[in-house]
């Protein structure tokens, strides 16, 4: 049922602080020839705050696929008119550029960057911008009540929310700014997607909060000053897409080095805002500023614990009694990501069968949580990927003397102690304590992830040695070991299964494509000059496995 006219009149208010919205209605009313409907006027007030169409619904109780409609045949043809834009090419982002360039925007006078009598003047701010909608929410009990005491009650000025991907971080960050927001004056999402150089984020920022300040070279310090005068909240989603890739944790992409002085100042000096940054990385500041009792707080989301992760199954057409439920929410960790997209395959090839499942298949990962991982493991230097490789061949913990036994021909000890720490900040890595000694392991969907990819580049130097005849471009079978030698009978027996059975069907495909026997192949391989040094320590025991050089 859509809400009464006089509540219409009382939605989204705070966008007559930026908009000369008496004129706008004036001129689309000019240009469409009737008057604007009650809820016309609500969904632009909405829409120029930055409301997505999705949020309106809820706010009018409309159905969002109902005001999508009416938007379309409506209001979104009207602004088209009045910006003079090409029919049926307005989204619903577009509407504060197009009104912006048409004049419609209320512009202040600058008073020395910022005036302070303004300032303090303003009504709140609600900004969304392109946060997802999260109509479906399951748990998160305690970490909702531990984000809300370190922002709400603490007043922290800098939490961070990050880990893996599809462990739930932006839909557990847009239910705790709904718990929160009604503590704040402004509240601002943005996400950093699009790898937005800091000068970008400043403006558009403080555009919104402070639309009063003229100037084209905006500073951190201008930000820091709107913070001490009003309560803010502002998300930066995404924010690992600021970071390089290939690097170890922590280093910026050039244009946005900013972004640590942002953190730095957020987190170190006196205001009464909050900053929260949602990453897959943990920043490198956060673990620097970072304290229990100091107002920067690091929060690592994990997976869903078992009865909300049953909950989020029975949701997924499941009834919660069905066996090897518990098993399965074990073997993916709670993430809930996975459990979705296995959910539906359970589904759509067993027929709900989850037991079936677990018997007849190996871990599916399924083409979104292959892209999340593919996303993140891309952005590892080459010593986290060998450290990863190293950890899917072992399938077992491994402490910090293995490792560096492992790994002595590619890395000193203080590189693979960076690597490990950068690994740890990533979410990739899970440690523990087994007697005295820590140990580190992959989670069930990382190691099966790695697994693959491992096969895969081993797979591309098989191909290389049959099609060049020559161990030049040969890296892994240099660095790492298919089988090891002293590993538990049933570790190595795996081993052999799941990674050099596939390498070895694969150099027969190879041979047989060049047109060579193992044996013509072997007796070139043994003409050629080439020496197994002290760095090619696995390389002569690899190619035995694979019967070459007997």
């Amino acid at each position: 049922m859509l809400a009464p006219p006089d509540d219409l009149e009382k939605l989204f208010l705070e966008a007559a602080q930026s908009w000369d919205l008496e004129r706008i209605y004036t001129d689309i009313e000019r240009v469409n020839g009737k008057p604007l409907k009650p809820t016309e006027r609500a969904c632009l007030r909405g829409l120029l705050c930055r409301y997505r169409p999705g949020q309106i619904a809820f706010k009018l109780t409309w159905t969002s696929g109902s005001l999508r409609v009416e938007l379309n045949k409506g209001l979104y043809r009207y602004l088209e008119a009045l910006a003079e834009k090409p029919l049926n090419t307005l989204r619903w982002e577009c509407i504060g550029d197009w009104l912006e360039e048409k004049g419609y925007k209320l512009s202040g006078t600058s008073l020395n960057r910022i005036d302070r009598s303004t300032l303090t003047s303003q009504q709140g701010l609600t900004d969304w911008g392109d946060a997802p909608e999260a109509p479906v929410f399951f748990g998160r009990k305690e970490e909702l009540a531990q984000l809300e005491q370190w922002i709400v009650v603490d007043r922290c000025h800098l939490v961070a929310i990050w880990g893996m991907g599809g462990i739930g971080k932006t839909a557990l960050s847009v239910k705790l700014v709904e718990q929160i927001q009604g503590k704040f004056d402004y509240f601002i999402w943005r996400s950093l997607r699009h790898v937005q150089p800091i000068q970008q984020i400043l403006a558009d920022l403080l555009k919104s909060l402070a639309p009063q300040l003229s100037t084209s070279q905006f500073e951190v310090s201008d930000l820091i000053e709107v913070l001490k005068q009003h309560r803010c909240l502002i998300v930066l989603d995404d924010f690992e897409t600021i970071l390089r890739d290939g690097e170890l944790v922590g280093l910026y992409r050039p244009g946005c080095e900013g972004y640590a002085e942002l953190l730095e100042r957020v987190g170190g000096e006196r205001h009464q805002s909050c900053l929260v940054p949602i990453s897959r990385e943990q920043p490198k500041e956060i673990a620097v500023l970072q304290g229990a009792d100091l107002p920067v707080r690091s929060f690592k989301l994990s997976g869903m614990q078992r009865q909300e992760a049953r909950q989020l199954l029975v949701a997924r057409g499941f009834t919660g009694s069905e066996n090897g439920m518990e098993q399965l929410v074990q073997q993916y960790r709670g993430n809930p990501a996975a459990l979705r997209i296995v959910g539906t395959t359970i589904h759509e090839l067993f027929n709900g069968n989850i037991s079936e499942f677990l018997k007849q298949t190996a871990l599916a990962l399924g083409d979104v949580l292959r892209s999340l991982l593919y996303q993140q493991f891309e952005r590892l230097s080459d010593l986290e990927k060998d450290i990863l490789y190293w950890l899917s061949i072992r399938r077992r913990p491994a402490s910090l003397v293995m490792l560096r036994d492992d790994t002595k021909s590619i890395a000193s000890g203080s590189e693979l102690l960076d690597a490990l720490e950068s690994l740890r900040w990533r979410s990739l890595i899970e440690k523990s304590t087994e007697g005295n000694e820590v140990v580190f392991m992959l989670e069930p969907v990382v190691m099966k992830y790695v697994s693959k990819k491992f096969i895969d580049e081993v797979c591309k130097e098989v191909d290389a040695i049959a099609q060049t005849q020559s161990l030049v471009k040969i890296r892994l079978l240099r660095s790492h070991a298919l089988v090891e030698d002293l590993a538990p009978d049933n570790t190595r027996a795996a081993q052999i299964r799941l990674i050099l059975k596939p390498v070895k069907d694969r150099l027969g495909i190879a041979l047989a494509q060049a047109g060579m026997t193992e044996e013509a192949f072997n007796e070139v391989l043994t003409t050629l000059q080439t020496r197994f040094s002290q760095d090619s320590m696995y390389l002569e025991a690899n190619l035995a496995l694979l019967g070459l050089l007997l």
